[in-house]
């Protein structure tokens, strides 16, 4: 194809919105952590977390392409390759709650360790020097293998060399055995250890199926909005969106089946200090965010989405995308905050200027990611597979 045709560069009316909203969003946090430390530190863990699976899915997402071998989502991979780019921000991000962690986690606190056997218990695993230790293991993880994907791609578009897409196959399949482990103990610590006292087996699972959900929803809003820009000409065909809305549609129901797996099981087997999780969650005003929950991440989507012909409308598979990147982040906040809002859950300015600064530097992250490169992989070998697909 035409090298010209896979250009793309961001306009500068939207990097100058999304910059201002990250700036205005950031001076609100600098001012937050000096006038509401306690509830400027559980939102930025909230908004960090829930930008860092939207830039692990879209990495997780090239893994499990190269390692299936399917070539159908070639043409548009660059997209999630581009989501990676939060990743350092990420780091960053978590870097920074070091000195928020006393806020955070209970286990931190000598005096509770001293009065409680069973943090006691957990002390070797729980404590901060290994909480670190293990945040930056992670993100080595993760970001090395985000690099080295993203660079063989890009540098296959100037080379032409076929044996990058095997190396990135192989690496691949790696990647994903590591990135289950550690996205499953990054789950454990940053989440589940805010009530430590409380566990739950399938706690990774639920994490992973999220992630999973609401990558596929922003990969798939991304490719659509760019498509309306004009930015893939006639390149995308509606099988491209019918198998992703397959994807979105399959996802969401594996994470409400995990959701209810982890409350039934809890549930009938009624141990109090498991119990007492949902309890939290269901009284006052944390119901209706439980409740919205499972309509945003599952039971809007299943409907909407049941159908082909619903997976193939372009506008209303928009739509759902947003819906369920919004359930997410209720998700996320609904599994962080209650501890912080006991009593019910308070959104206001020191929840939304995390939110909204990071999410706006993603997306600038990503676009100007998109910008840096053929938006195309114009010298992938499955590239023809994937312009000519029927689903």
């Amino acid at each position: 194809m035409n090298v010209q045709l896979a250009s793309y560069t961001v306009r500068p009316a939207t990097v100058r919105t999304l910059g201002a909203i990250t700036l205005a969003g950031l001076a609100v946090v600098i001012a937050g952590l000096f006038l509401a430390p306690a509830r400027i530190w559980p939102a930025l863990l909230v908004a960090n977390y829930y930008v860092l699976t939207l830039g692990l899915a879209g990495v997780v997402f090239v893994a499990l392409m190269f390692a299936a071998r399917a070539g159908w989502s070639t043409v548009f991979r660059r997209i999630p390759e581009a989501m990676s780019g939060i990743l350092p921000v990420n780091f960053l991000g978590m870097l920074l709650m070091a000195f928020g962690l006393s806020t955070l986690y209970e286990w931190t606190h000598r005096d509770v360790l001293a009065n409680d056997v069973l943090l006691a218990g957990k002390a070797a695993y729980l404590n901060i020097g290994m909480f670190m230790l293990r945040m930056v293991l992670y993100f080595v993880v993760w970001l090395t293998f985000a690099l080295y994907l993203r660079r063989n791609s890009l540098h296959q578009d100037s080379s032409g060399d076929e044996r990058l897409t095997e190396r990135n196959m192989r690496a691949s399949a790696c990647f994903l055995v590591l990135f289950a482990l550690t996205f499953w103990l990054a789950g454990t610590d940053w989440i589940m250890s805010i009530e430590a006292h409380w566990f739950s087996t399938i706690f990774g699972v639920y994490n992973i199926a999220g992630m999973l959900t609401s990558g596929i929803a922003a990969i798939t809003l991304l490719l659509i909005v760019l498509r309306r820009r004009g930015v893939f000409g006639d390149l995308i065909r509606a099988d491209h969106l019918h198998d992703l809305g397959k994807l979105l549609f399959a996802f969401s129901t594996f994470w409400m089946y995990i959701w209810f797996s982890q409350y039934m099981l809890i549930w009938y087997s009624n141990i109090p200090e498991e119990a007492v999780y949902y309890l939290r969650r269901q009284e006052g005003g944390w119901l209706t965010f439980t409740i919205l929950n499972v309509l945003f991440n599952w039971v809007i989507p299943f409907v909407t989405l049941i159908s082909a012909r619903a997976k193939k409308a372009e506008g209303l598979l928009l739509k759902v995308c947003i819906i369920v990147l919004v359930g997410h982040w209720i998700d996320v906040f609904w599994m962080v905050s209650p501890t912080f809002m006991p009593d019910a859950p308070r959104i206001g300015v020191w929840e939304v200027a995390p939110l909204a600064a990071f999410v706006a530097l993603f997306f600038l992250l990503t676009l100007r990611g998109l910008s840096r490169g053929n938006v195309v992989p114009v010298q992938d070998p499955t590239l023809v597979e994937s312009l000519h697909y029927h689903a």
